[in-house]
């Protein structure tokens, strides 16, 4: 016999992602631009992110090993996630709404309450996850779920900001839907202009979003799915120090984390240079929107396949067809000529159906990793995992944010051009350009390819993993969450 979570369980847990990664996406896009508005240097407001950021690697394996060691009738990742929802939802509301006579030190504390929050909730959220089922194919499936309602949150958070500005647009007296229709390439800059002239009303829009969504997904989530209860190998435990030896020697999940880190810096030079190449080399900044709206919905809908063909061929080979099948269509990129938006969709949308697989099926794989560890030290410690994994997500976009801008500097790029004189002595020359379409898509390609050797023979099977979730039960770790039992 073995267990299964169902379709139900599985929704409900994966639905609180949507509101929870929503909440730091408006940060840099949004609230940046709306606080220097406010006449808040740029620059102190980047420094005060970074020293926040730099402080997850503190606390992010101190909120895992804390939310390993807590025990309570209600599980030991829930009350996590119950106590700090109140907490984000406050943090959002002060940092995405504040008074006209703001201060940075206003800036300062609020950004550094959501990104605390934000880790408080997550990190046992995502450890939560890798513990609901131990069965190879539904960790996919758990997974790739997660991710799905992810990228519906960033679909609604793209969708929120451009409803808005249509609307805010609309509301002048020789604006009319007419008026847009009538030529809407010339007049979605108009809309444009609109949305970034009223940030205030953005942020309202998707402060209300965030609030909403999070309380009744979070309700769902800890009432309708619960945690595995949590038996363990009675034997010595290990302290701190040996426990992260115990992860050095984890040879799965030392192939995944350095796997995971080489995509994690391919993907980021991409999302680090995608607006300046849809504005300075396809010369569609307006449309900017629209491709995200296309390329985030591909991300949603392409999980299904991914995950199917997880379960056809197992999770490492179908990662290695990911990176090959979205390298292929990156090498197109750079030949696309401006103007050419529609080509550029259309290749964009093919690559960008890879997105969220690129997150979900590692994040599986890891959650297989991880019943190494409890075979061995026999504790069940996701939590101190899944930091050391965020710790990577987070180091890795840095890193490839960095690489990509460095690049595009160093070859004379400049943000500021105007895109209609590219390729001209007043414009961007034609090799910063070339150079910015590389860095956005071969480079990244080529980075990705890094992973492979790591993944190719990845010794963590499905075969194996049965295996070892059977000495596991056997020796008395086994997970029950309520689920239904169906004949294996």
């Amino acid at each position: 016999m073995a267990k299964y979570l169902g379709e139900w369980r599985i929704s409900c847990y994966s639905a609180m992602y949507l509101p929870i990664s929503v909440a730091l996406l408006p940060v840099g896009v949004y609230v940046q631009p709306h606080y220097a508005e406010l006449g808040i240097s740029l620059t102190a407001m980047a420094a005060i992110i970074f020293a926040a950021r730099l402080s997850d690697v503190v606390t992010d394996p101190l909120i895992g090993v804390l939310s390993d060691k807590l025990r309570t009738p209600i599980g030991r990742r829930k009350p996590w996630i119950i106590i700090g929802t109140p907490v984000l939802m406050l943090s959002v509301y002060m940092l995405f709404q504040p008074g006209e006579e703001t201060t940075l030190w206003y800036f300062a504390f609020w950004i550094v309450m959501v990104y605390l929050a934000f880790t408080v909730v997550n990190l046992p959220y995502f450890a939560w996850g890798a513990e609901l089922t131990g069965d190879y194919n539904e960790r996919t499936k758990v997974t790739g779920r997660r991710e799905q309602f992810h990228y519906t949150g960033v679909v609604i958070a793209t969708a929120l900001p451009l409803t808005a500005g249509i609307l805010i647009y609309l509301s002048q007296d020789t604006n009319s839907i007419e008026t847009l229709l009538a030529n809407i390439e010339v007049e979605l800059g108009a809309v444009m202009e609109a949305r970034a002239g009223n940030l205030d009303v953005i942020l309202q829009w998707l402060t209300i979003f965030i609030l909403a969504a999070l309380p009744i997904t979070v309700f769902f989530g800890t009432v309708f799915v619960k945690e595995p209860s949590q038996v363990v190998i009675p034997r010595r435990k290990p302290s701190f120090i040996a426990s992260l030896r115990v992860i050095r020697r984890n040879g799965p999940f030392v192939r995944l984390v350095v796997c995971y880190t080489v995509s994690t810096v391919g993907g980021a030079m991409t999302g680090a240079l995608s607006f300046f190449f849809c504005k300075h080399v396809i010369d569609a900044g307006e449309w900017y929107s629209v491709y995200l709206l296309v390329y985030y919905v591909a991300s949603t809908l392409g999980l299904f396949f991914w995950m199917w063909l997880a379960n056809r061929i197992g999770k490492h080979r179908t990662f290695i067809v990911l990176v090959i099948w979205y390298s292929v269509w990156a090498s197109f990129i750079p030949f696309i000529p401006p103007g050419y938006f529609g080509v550029f969709l259309i290749i964009m949308t093919m690559k960008g159906c890879t997105e969220g697989a690129m997150l979900a099926i590692p994040a599986a794989m890891a959650a297989d990793a991880v019943d190494i560890d409890s075979a061995r030290t026999g504790e069940q410690r996701a939590g101190l995992y899944f930091s050391v994994w965020g710790m990577l997500l987070k180091g890795g976009g840095a890193i490839g944010g960095a690489i990509a801008l460095l690049i595009v500097g160093w070859f004379g790029f400049d943000a500021t051009a105007d895109p209609s004189l590219a390729r001209t002595t007043d414009g961007n020359s034609s090799l910063s350009l070339l150079m910015l379409a590389l860095a956005y898509s071969i480079i990244p390609a080529a980075i990705k390819f890094l992973a492979l050797p790591f993944i190719w023979k990845y010794p963590l099977t499905e075969e194996r993993q049965k295996r070892i979730r059977q000495r596991l039960e056997r020796r008395g770790v086994s997970i029950s969450s309520g689920s239904e039992e169906r004949v294996a």
